[in-house]
């Protein structure tokens, strides 16, 4: 029974947002289109720093046909000359690129009907769907030479027919000292929150297909982002239920403590989950690698 609430109240602010997209054709080229994403990678820290957020998607369209889509670049508590400020230079780089681009800055005087604006219903998931993520500390856009071997393997990915959903985000500050908790890590660094898509299956897929195109995404396209990255992580909610080293990946250097207090406080493992702490020490029979199921006996190994 809850007796009391606290509710910590926040007042009011304004919120900009700019939307986007552009695509590659007869006057920019697919190395050009590229060019522009990594440019936009390369404003990551100054972005973040200020303040604001980036939502955007990277998908094909067609056979060499991709599109760019902010949706939207987000700029809390800030006006909309403040955001136009912040974003110019950006803009400029694509034009240098020839990249033209029409922005739509909008702002909204609260939070909320910046939210209601800016971010319309999304479908997530479906009955053959597959999704991995990596969490890209600030390091792999710190360079030259470590964006533009990020950018490869996103653009390898993609150009093989996956989906990318980026965040341009990182985490507040903690005002607090003590810091011991079990959030991963990874997020501390994070500078690119990038969620893979695997790509489009029919809904009448076999079983057979959706595995193979998971073990494409886990062991190929993944992979190289993991190459990239090394000792970064990945976003659970948003992760490849194949993650090969999910411990890591999801739990970073506080695994082994979980590990413990699972072992502590639920010895018999009545809690499991597939790549939750301790869900290395069963397994479930009659499973097809690659496409894990719960359609079987959970069994301790």
């Amino acid at each position: 029974m809850v007796t009391s609430v606290v509710i910590k109240a926040y007042p009011k602010i304004p919120v900009t947002t700019m939307t986007f997209s552009y695509t590659n054709g007869p006057n920019v080229t697919v190395d050009t289109f590229w060019a522009g994403v990594g440019k936009y990678m390369s404003y990551f820290e100054r972005f973040t720093s200020a303040g604001a957020y980036g939502y955007w998607l990277v998908v094909g369209i067609g056979p060499g046909q991709y599109l760019f889509n902010f949706m939207p670049f987000w700029g809390g508590n800030m006006t909309k000359p403040q955001l136009t400020t912040l974003v110019t230079p950006f803009l400029n780089d694509l034009a240098s690129l020839g990249i033209a681009v029409t922005p739509n800055i909008t702002e909204y005087p609260t939070y909320y009907q910046a939210f209601n604006g800016s971010f319309p219903p999304e479908q997530v998931g479906g009955p053959v769907g597959h999704a991995a993520s990596r969490l890209f500390p600030r390091d792999n856009f710190a360079t030259p030479a470590k964006l533009n071997s990020t950018l490869a393997a996103v653009r390898y990915a993609i150009e093989a027919g996956g989906v990318l959903v980026g965040y341009n985000i990182k985490s507040a500050v903690n005002p607090a000292i003590n810091q011991d908790n079990a959030i991963n890590p990874a997020w501390r660094k994070n500078l690119g929150f990038f969620i893979l898509g695997s790509g489009t299956l029919p809904n009448n897929a076999t079983d057979a297909q959706i595995a193979a195109n998971a073990k494409v995404m886990t062991t190929d396209w993944m992979k190289r982002w993991r190459d990239v990255s090394p000792g970064a992580g990945s976003y659970m909610s948003e992760g490849d239920i194949n993650e090969p080293d999910f411990q890591q990946a999801f739990y970073g250097s506080y695994y082994q403590k979980l590990y413990k207090l699972k072992q502590k406080y639920d010895p018999t493992g009545l809690f499991y989950a597939p790549t939750a702490v301790g869900s290395e020490d069963w397994y479930v029979t009659g499973q097809i690698p690659y496409y894990p199921t719960q359609n079987g006996r959970l069994c301790r190994k």
